[in-house]
């Protein structure tokens, strides 16, 4: 009985780590297209697309994200999930 339930344990962790990894990716990755969107936004790839508020929030947005995510790994290290 002892066994299942460590059986079991374990395939919660490792889900979990799944989960852990796979939303922190998802974070860098809005943060990444955000970015994207800001120089797109800003004029520097096509002068006449400009929308300077628009590009601005989006690179706030971006870097915001990036943050989160840095936060986000350096708590679960520090609690010390691998």
């Amino acid at each position: 009985m002892s066994t299942s339930v460590t059986d079991e344990n374990g395939r919660a962790v490792s889900l979990l780590l799944a989960i852990r990894r796979s939303f922190l990716a998802f974070i860098v990755a809005l943060g990444v297209v955000c970015w994207l969107l800001a120089v797109l936004l800003s004029g520097y790839l096509l002068p006449s697309l400009t929308h300077a508020v628009l590009a601005g929030m989006f690179a706030i947005w971006g870097t915001s994200a990036f943050i989160y995510a840095i936060l986000g790994h350096l708590g679960l290290r520090l609690i010390g999930y691998n």
